[in-house]
């Protein structure tokens, strides 16, 4: 059987995999291995849905795992598409799973990989095959190419929830398009167990069907199937494949069972556990020991002492009871079935028991399933015969102080059932006793009572059968005409009285309560307090000797020089009196603490959180003493500590932000862990200067004309200053030290402007200064300013005079002459080289005759340069030469320029 059933589970596990296809690798791919080469056209018609039942079967998985990422060309159209994995299922087709994707603006016409987190990876097997459905704009490229049956479509399927079915042969296949989408796959995650190894432990009274435990079960591939068994074969427990529930089939017998479990997933990945199930036995139980049992000394028949209750939980467990020991030591004791399967204890016949000799028998008694053994404890006590009865006694009887010596004033009776001679004694409250009791039972004075000042005593009577003494039973005699003492009846206590700090005045506290026989006396109550100052809180009312506090002065704990003050009472009737004392405990009660002010002020500073804003110094108070106050603050910008108040702020604080308050009122509360005092706390921010002014950039350049007017604005070097208010305002300065005069200026909205006439400069210099610009708290920040003398390249205006400028003035023409020089030079060198090598210096000497001939006569042709007036150099508009503009027909360069 066995045999059996380890081959069916090695086939099981065999065709698991085989059924659902080889397990996919991971980084291997169904579809088109790059999308991109099929990015060529693009369907037209909305809502179209695709099956790619190719048959080639490149659309089809050939494996068992997971899709983690699909690859897809988005052609032209935004907008959503869903990937969809298909099983089929004759001519129907099962939609397994789909993963949404929303092709945005910007991602057209690009190759998109889109990898699927792993709880939405949707399972695929084996013959399984790629759709897409796309319920608007068609997204997906593809290629004309290809053979027959490449792929059905059709806009009747829609957006179907997964696990529907369509039935796709109803579709014709269409032929020569191959579409620009892949799935990448992966084999997924191995299932677990989570909960075993695990040991569970039952008693062997656990009711059939009892749920012994749940298998948990896990997979990180949220959407693969498991299936979970219980590969041990046993009749004493089940396994429900759904619920995971273990549970018993039979009754639990003691003792250990061990099963074995698998998951696995539809890939076949498996993973397996161990549950240990203990069984444990219930011990019998003795319901109604310990217990005992009187029995008299003179018993001669077997007796029934006790039935024992003990029962077993167990249906399968029979219970037995035996005595297991007895103490002392004998055999007279023993056990038997009463009747059913109860036990009885019996005592037999003629124990010879002896009151004298024992009077206790401790029994143990053992009771057990033949598994566990309990035991309880039975007593049975030896009883003598019957003692003697009072039959009036307690009792009271008055006499007076002039009854004469030896007068009976009561008698005492009693009985015996066994008719023992009884003899009686006693004993007297009194040290200095006048009464005695006679064998008759008789009690008489021996003594005159008018020698006695007690008003009253107590005598403690016995009676004795000759086996066992009885009482003693009290006689209270009253001699009436004797003034009795007071007595005060409920002091002193055990423990103290607590009065807590802050009573109310004249709160009760003790009443104090008395006795005295002569009860028309009239009594005084008085009391002394230690220590003294006691009497300064405590009183106590002479006639009712109700003590309570103070109608005057309040109780407060820490101005006592000691807690606890001891009231000594003193009661008097005129003639004799009684003290006693009694302790009252001041106890400490905890007592709010308190602000000095119902307002305080605080003035920080804005800055960043945890930057300290100050601390209010708060004056609290507190009675208790040793109390630990603690403080807070309701204010979300504010964080106080707890200990020292200290408040700072709980995030960046910046007066500079539109809407940041400069003053707040907070709530503050003090606790000392209790009770609670508030108060409010007016806190100040003022402005510090935290923000650099900054100028736009690191550099100007401007452009001016040396005959520029006094006050034209060249530019703008403005700053901006992140503060507000006064801190927010700036100044510029400009440092003209290399220029030896203030030849510019700035004003105070940042525009640059000529301070003094820049004639002292030629066209085409460069001059460098510094501005600086400053706010009223001091910070500053400066760039570099560059003004540009420029060379004129246009037409001056009619208020311009002209000068002509000599070739060697201009810049770019040196250039060019002296790499013409230079040319010139080398070809020279060249010639000579030449007529030496060879010998034929004719053609050096027809140079040498070329160059010492006379220059033309003809007059050299110069060229001006115009000035210009212009506010703004970036005006400047394009202007080209005309022909009377430059005197000169050579023009190296060109003749039309702008200014920027």
């Amino acid at each position: 059987m066995l045999l059996h059933i380890l081959i069916a589970s090695v086939c099981f596990t065999l065709i698991i995999p085989n059924t659902r296809g080889a397990k996919c690798k991971d980084g291997d791919h169904i579809g088109e291995g790059d999308p991109k080469g099929k990015d060529d056209d693009i369907d037209t018609t909305n809502g179209l849905s695709f099956l790619f039942d190719r048959s080639d079967s490149k659309m089809t998985f050939d494996c068992c795992g997971f899709v983690k990422q699909w690859e897809f060309y988005a052609k032209a159209n935004t907008g959503t598409v869903y990937f969809q994995v298909w099983r089929p299922a004759g001519a129907s087709y099962t939609l397994v799973g789909e993963n949404m994707y929303t092709v945005s603006s910007g991602n057209e016409n690009k190759e998109i990989q889109y990898p699927i987190s792993t709880s939405e990876r949707v399972s695929v097997q084996s013959g399984d095959i790629i759709g897409i459905y796309q319920p608007g704009s068609p997204i997906v490229s593809h290629k004309e190419e290809g053979k027959t049956n490449e792929y059905r479509q059709t806009t009747a399927v829609g957006g179907l929830a997964v696990g529907s079915t369509f039935n796709w042969g109803t579709v014709s296949q269409s032929t020569k398009r191959k579409y620009a989408i892949r799935a990448d796959v992966t084999n997924g995650n191995n299932p677990s167990i989570t909960n075993l190894a695990a040991t569970v432990t039952f008693t062997d009274d656990t009711a059939v069907g009892t749920v012994l435990f749940t298998v948990a079960v896990a997979d990180a591939d949220t959407l693969d199937t498991l299936t979970t068994t219980m590969t041990t074969t046993t009749s004493l427990f089940s396994f429900d494949a759904t619920s995971l529930e273990v549970k018993n089939t039979q009754q639990l017998s003691a003792g250990t069972t061990t099963l074995n479990f698998q998951v696995s997933d539809v890939c076949g990945n498996t993973d397996s556990g161990t549950l240990t199930i203990i069984a444990t036995n219930i011990p019998p139980v003795i319901h109604n020991l310990p217990y005992n049992i009187d029995v008299t000394e003179d018993l001669t028949t077997e007796l029934q002492l006790y039935v024992i209750n003990a029962t077993d939980t167990s249906p399968y467990d029979t219970v037995t009871c035996s005595i297991q020991s007895v103490s002392p030591t004998t055999s007279i004791f023993f056990t038997k079935i009463t009747s059913g399967s109860s036990y009885g204890i019996y005592i037999q016949a003629f124990p010879s028991l002896s009151y004298d000799a024992v009077n206790v028998y401790d029994l143990t008694v053992a009771c057990t399933d033949s598994k566990d053994t309990v035991t309880g404890t039975f007593y049975v006590y030896v009883t003598r015969n019957n003692a003697p009865v009072f039959t009036n006694l307690q009792a009271s009887v008055n006499t007076t102080s002039q009854t004469p010596t030896s007068t009976s004033i009561y008698t005492v009776t009693s009985s015996d059932s066994e008719g023992d001679q009884l003899y009686y004694n006693m004993t007297c409250s009194s040290p200095s006793c006048p009464f005695a009791i006679f064998h008759s039972g008789e009690v008489r004075t021996t003594a005159n009572l008018a020698e006695y000042t007690e008003a009253g005593y107590d005598l403690y009577i016995y009676v004795y059968d000759g086996t066992t003494l009885v009482g003693p039973k009290t006689l209270t005699v009253i001699v009436t005409d004797i003034n009795s003492a007071p007595a005060i009846t409920n002091l002193p206590l055990a423990s103290s009285v607590p009065v807590p700090e802050n009573s109310p005045l004249g709160l009760s506290v003790f009443q104090v309560s008395y006795t005295d026989i002569d009860s028309t006396d009239t009594h005084v109550f008085q009391a002394t307090y230690s220590p003294s100052s006691g009497g300064s809180i405590l009183t106590i009312n002479s006639t009712t000797g109700l003590i309570s506090t103070s109608s005057s002065a309040n109780i407060n704990f820490e101005s006592l020089t000691s807690a606890s003050v001891v009231v000594n009472v003193q009661l008097s009737d005129g003639m004799a009196s009684a003290t006693s004392s009694l302790t009252v405990s001041v106890m400490d009660v905890n007592e709010a603490p308190g602000f000095g002010k119902t307002l305080y002020h605080l003035t920080g500073t804005e800055g960043a959180a945890g930057s300290l804003v100050g601390n209010p110094a708060f004056d609290v108070t507190d009675p208790d003493t040793g109390a630990t106050q603690k403080f807070s603050i309701d204010c979300p910008e504010f964080n106080m500590d707890s200990t020292t108040a200290a408040v700072t702020l709980a995030a960046n604080y910046d007066l500079d932000i539109s809407g940041v308050a400069s003053q707040v009122t907070c709530n503050v509360s003090v606790t000392d862990g209790q009770l609670t005092a508030t108060s409010l706390l007016q806190i100040t921010i003022t402005d510090v200067n935290d923000n650099t002014p900054s100028f736009g950039q690191p550099s100007y350049t401007f452009y001016a004309q040396p005959n520029v007017a006094v006050g034209n604005v060249l530019g703008s070097v403005v700053a901006t200053d992140a503060d507000v208010g006064e801190f927010g305002t700036v100044s510029y300065t400009l440092d003209q030290v290399s220029l030896g005069n203030e030849y510019f200026g700035v004003q105070s909205n940042g525009d640059l402007y000529v301070k003094t006439g820049l004639t002292s400069f030629s066209s085409g210099q460069t001059l460098s200064l510094t501005a600086t610009v400053t706010d009223s708290g001091g910070l500053t920040d400066a760039a570099t300013v560059t003004i540009v003398i420029p060379e004129s390249t246009t037409a001056a205006p009619t208020t311009t005079t002209d000068r002509h400028v000599t070739f060697l003035e201009d810049p770019r023409n040196i250039a060019w002459v002296s790499v013409g020089v230079v040319i010139l030079l080398g070809l020279v060198a060249l010639m000579v080289y030449q007529s030496f090598k060879f010998n034929d210096y004719s053609r050096l000497a027809q140079w040498c005759q070329r160059s010492s001939s006379k220059p033309s006569n003809k007059p050299r042709r110069h060229y001006r340069i115009p000035h210009y007036h212009s506010k703004r150099v970036r005006d400047i508009p394009e202007i080209r030469y005309s022909s009377n503009s430059v005197e000169t027909e050579w023009q190296p360069w060109r003749t039309g320029t702008q200014e920027l």
